[in-house]
């Protein structure tokens, strides 16, 4: 449904002049960003496993893996901080299209559907008069709906992005689209870089470590103990795999672009999640994650003239405020349950506005959650909860404490458990954690997954995370 709004009127513009003439806001003549962009296009690109400080838009200058990304998020509003409700990648995108947390959207495993009539993206922007359109490398029995397009391979980034294409050129302009496009490529077993790692960005290697699921799946059964060489190895496999996402972002923009279907189009980059790589309890991939080298995920907003090219929030946000956003830039009223909190203040004042609010996520049905304020990160685990992350490996492989307390100014990889000397911050944050979650209402259940659905996660490699 549409609602009133402050749509882009002449006198808009003159504001959006009288603000800035490189379309900055003032911070006396803020532009007014709510409604703005009504009736515009809108394009969501989630990239599977990107951690943000792999990006050169975030500050990594090891490996040059990411130009196409770094230049799209530098014509808009990057968010500097931005936290997944889940390191995973089906409960994380769920969480996108819901503006909820895992437990009350349901999707909280990968092989999880959505129920029935919950109000996500697709739905609401249809019923606002879009024509909508997903084409996935993943997550593709989720009990999608409100697509009027939808296509879905088993990793298939180059045959993703064709579709995608083709849909959006063979459709008329009599309506706005919705057209959101997820890549694979950057998950394990990083095959995707082909042999760049090894002909260029960490050659002559020889070692344990290699771009098959066996091989990597070998460090955690055997407990394979990596030393620097192992884990620059490993470090730049994933580098490429990196690189060949981003090519896949150029070419699914430079086909859209070439078909004239970018115009007054509203373009969200995204990731589900993160990878750890051998930083914490040896562990190589991301599900079992608590840690913010897997909740820490890139996330801008590309709207051209609309909002200011180069810009940085700072805050802490998390993917659940990215569907309320993206809806009070359009002016489409939004779902009454919500737990994420639209940005527009953010990104009509980039800079301003305070230290944010708190960021949590959680951990599928089991009790472990985190929480972010400030600069402090609680993982909080009352009950001792153990994930299994690799089949056939001895429980206790991931050991996460039942509270762990980081500093993230002054220890960002998250390795001093502050929990013992600052009982007081602990009960602070944890009880940050129960408010939040008191009342919330909780759609999650265990699903049965079909055989069918458990040979495609397990040729995605989910069997051993």
């Amino acid at each position: 449904m549409m609602r009133s709004v402050r749509t882009a009127t002449p006198s808009f513009l003159l504001l959006c002049l009288l603000a800035s003439c490189d379309g900055k806001a003032s911070k006396s003549n803020p532009v007014q960003l709510d409604g703005a962009a009504q009736g515009w296009n809108v394009l969501v690109i989630s990239v599977d496993t990107i951690r943000a400080d792999r990006l050169g838009a975030y500050g990594y200058r090891v490996h040059p893996t990411s130009p196409r990304m770094d230049e799209l998020l530098g014509r808009g509003v990057r968010f500097d901080q931005a936290m997944a409700q889940r390191a995973a990648t089906w409960p994380s995108l769920a969480t996108f299209l819901t503006g909820l947390y895992p437990t009350a959207h349901g999707v909280t495993e990968n092989g999880y559907g959505f129920p029935d009539g919950l109000p996500t993206l697709p739905l609401v922007l249809r019923g606002a008069g879009y024509e909508t359109g997903a084409f996935l490398s993943n997550m593709c029995k989720a009990n999608h709906q409100g697509w009027d397009g939808f296509g879905c391979t088993g990793g298939e980034d180059g045959k993703t992005v064709q579709r995608a294409i083709e849909w959006t050129s063979g459709r008329s302009k009599a309506k706005p689209y919705l057209l959101w496009v997820h890549l694979f490529g950057a998950h394990s077993p990083y095959y995707n870089g082909g042999d760049l790692a090894a002909r260029e960005f960490d050659p002559g290697y020889e070692g344990p470590i290699g771009p098959k699921r066996w091989q990597l799946d070998e460090v955690h059964r055997a407990k394979l103990k990596l030393d620097e060489k192992d884990v620059r190895h490993l470090d730049a496999l994933y580098d490429a795999a990196v690189v060949g996402s981003d090519r896949q972002v150029g070419a699914l923009l430079d086909g859209l672009k070439a078909a004239g279907k970018l115009d007054k189009t509203l373009i969200v980059l995204l990731s589900d999640h993160g990878e750890e790589l051998y930083r914490h309890h040896g562990y190589l991939y991301h599900s079992c994650s608590v840690y913010q080298t897997t909740l820490h995920v890139p996330f801008g907003i590309v709207a051209e003239g609309l909002l200011p090219a180069g810009a940085v929030v700072p805050q802490v946000v998390e993917l659940a405020d990215a569907l309320p956003t993206v809806l009070d830039l359009l002016g489409v009223e939004k779902p009454k349950e919500q737990h994420g909190r639209s940005l527009v203040a953010y990104l009509e004042r980039p800079g301003e506005g305070g230290r944010g609010k708190p960021a949590f996520s959680e951990y599928g049905l089991g009790p472990v959650r985190t929480v972010i304020e400030g600069d402090h990160k609680l993982v909080w685990n009352p009950t001792g909860f153990s994930p299994v992350c690799i089949p056939n490996v001895p429980p206790g492989h991931y050991p996460i404490a039942r509270a762990e307390l980081y500093d993230l100014r002054k220890d960002p990889a998250e390795t001093t458990n502050r929990a013992d000397a600052d009982p007081a911050r602990v009960r602070a944050l944890a009880q940050r954690i129960e408010q939040r979650f008191a009342g919330i209402r909780g759609r999650a259940v265990p699903q049965d997954i079909s055989p069918e659905l458990k040979k495609q996660l397990e040729a995605l490699g989910y069997a051993a995370q």
